[in-house]
């Protein structure tokens, strides 16, 4: 059976015995061709780079290999063939009709809204968009068709109107989708809430872009997104180590206490590391960061264990050559362990018989792919502007699609500085302001799984530019990351002030929204703790900020229901 044939079938038995949203799978050896067909909000008209962070990019890089998806959209284009810019007349329009697709989508209506296609040709509009439904279901390749329906127009501005987008134009697109057997694709309740994303009113940002492809994703895979935070499984364990040189300072326990500053530092090849989880876990993720010892290209070996002594070799990296890598992340099939092993085997730069390690992550498995790590440096600076370069390492072996956030100022809102793109390590480089604070984090994307990195903050001032992360201490005060997090529905805040201090605790969005105050008072110097009861709020990305006078603190928490 060909396999248009078999998404048809599918499509028809799906949707007749169950009425719910079409699921399109492939065999392994095809690929599901999709076209998405639209104006300039398709086009990525206001994305920061239109070939990498329109909706369809996106949409591509979120599906994976399996998929390809065809970007159709051209600015200022409408549905009604006697509009001032039809669709129908475009050269990508008619590429589309080549393409072979497999599914069609159309988002088409904003700019036909506009008093001088509207008024005099509202009545061809139906008859028009149901021609080019039938265009497309005529083709060999016989497409399933999706309807959309145009996002909000939050200003109305170069002619187009909201009202008419929301009292005709949707309501017809529902009726065309009833008559002609159609799935909706619904833009308009989804993007509601990201006004701030649409930063002239009508187009979407890189940002609102992905919110749009995440529409998209989930109609065709039928699958939920999940936004996660990896869990270290690690973290603060016990570490039994050999050969650790004193271990009150360079102790086992500096592996897992999140410090990169603090090191394992041991004598002798081998040297090993046995961290104790407490309990068997499920992980797939491993994460060595040799800090300020890259350089001696250490070589390694990581084995498992579900019961104590019965041991299993899952990373053998004991001819490694790499000398410049200060994180080496790698992705494993999920394993059942509850102890695991780091021994140290030799090196390509000796330091005589000297191991150092900052730090070892064991991480949870968690159904997608994992984030990425970042380090930060600083390359030159002037009086007024510093040059960093930022690297993102990508962990070996892993699948997936990643996308950088970039928050400029303390109060500002994580945007993204890119589209979704398939996962690799890379560099690039920004200048900063002196005297301005920025901070990134990055998300990866498989099987319908966000999962967000931690936030690495780039804190600049007149005299010096410091890096830190954020479980850094700034100016003696202590802002703890938050527990249990990921949490439902609630998690303990804790922090400690050095001296008496006015101090505000509160949580914002991902939008920077401010949705609830904790603290917001005179404190004596002393270590506190505040609960914060999320039960009537939605699963996502959370920030909490403490201010005690002249200095602020913000982390982010996860919130799953």
């Amino acid at each position: 059976m060909k396999k248009y044939e078999l998404i048809l079938l599918a499509c028809i038995l799906f949707f007749t015995m169950f009425n719910a949203s079409v699921v399109y799978a492939q065999t392994s050896n095809d690929t599901v061709r999709v076209v998405c067909v639209g104006n300039s909000i398709t086009a990525g008209w206001m994305t920061l780079n239109p070939t990498t962070d329109a909706y369809p990019v996106q949409l591509g890089s979120m599906l994976g290999n399996k998929w390809i998806v065809y970007n159709s959209g051209v600015s200022g284009r409408t549905m009604l063939r006697h509009g001032d810019y039809p669709i129908w007349n475009e050269s990508l329009f008619k590429t589309a009709l080549t393409f072979k697709p497999d599914i069609v989508t159309i988002l088409l209506g904003t700019n036909d809204s506009k008093s001088w296609n509207w008024d005099k040709y509202k009545g061809e509009f139906v008859n028009d968009y149901k021609a080019m439904i039938d265009t497309f279901r005529t083709l060999p390749s016989h497409p399933v068709v999706w309807l959309g329906l145009p996002a909000p127009a939050f200003h109305d501005t170069l002619g187009i109107r909201d009202s008419i987008i929301t009292t005709d134009i949707i309501p017809m697109i529902r009726q065309i989708a009833s008559d002609k057997d159609c799935q909706i694709l619904d833009f308009n309740t989804a993007m509601k809430s990201y006004a701030a994303f649409f930063t002239d009113g009508i187009h979407p940002n890189t940002t609102g872009s992905e919110a749009m492809a995440e529409v998209v994703y989930k109609a065709l895979t039928g699958k939920s997104i999940t936004r996660v935070q990896d869990e270290n499984c690690a973290a603060k364990k016990t570490v039994t180590v050999s050969g650790s040189i004193d271990s009150t300072i360079f102790g086992g326990s500096n592996l897992v206490d999140g410090i990169r500053s603090t090191v394992w530092t041991a004598k002798g090849f081998p040297s090993q590391a046995t961290v104790d989880l407490g309990s068997v876990q499920t992980v797939d993720f491993f994460q060595l960061d040799f800090g300020n010892y890259a350089n001696a290209g250490y070589q390694y070996q990581i084995e498992t264990a579900a019961t104590a002594g019965v041991w299993t070799i899952v990373i053998d990296s004991t001819a490694r050559k790499d000398t410049v890598s200060v994180f080496v992340l790698t992705k494993t099939d999920s394993i059942q362990a509850r102890y695991v092993r780091l021994t140290i085997t030799g090196a390509v730069h000796p330091r005589g018989d000297t191991v150092s390690v900052a730090e070892f992550r064991i991480v949870k498995a968690n159904g997608g792919a994992h984030a990425p790590a970042f380090i930060i440096k600083k390359i030159s600076a002037s009086k007024t502007y510093a040059m960093y370069s930022l690297t993102l390492f990508w962990p070996n072996g892993a699948k997936g699609a990643m996308m950088i956030y970039q928050r400029t100022g303390q109060n500002g809102t994580f945007l993204a500085t890119a589209g979704f793109k398939p996962g690799s390590s890379s560099t690039f480089q920004q200048y900063i302001q002196v005297g301005k604070v920025n901070a990134y984090c990055a998300e990866s994307f498989l099987d319908g799984v966000e999962t967000f990195s931690d936030t690495v903050i780039v804190d600049t001032n007149p005299t010096d530019v410091k890096e830190t992360e954020l479980h850094a201490i700034p100016a003696g005060i202590v802002l703890q990351q938050c527990y249990p997090n990921p949490f439902n529905p609630l998690t303990n805040i804790s922090f400690t002030l050095p001296t008496r201090s006015f101090v505000t605790l509160k949580i914002f969005d991902l939008l920077g929204r401010e949705v609830a105050t904790l603290v917001s008072e005179e404190m004596s110097a002393g270590s506190y703790s505040k609960q914060w009861n999320a039960a009537n709020r939605s699963t996502g990305i959370y920030f909490y900020r403490l201010q005690a006078g002249a200095v602020t603190e913000t982390k982010k928490l996860v919130l799953v229901k």
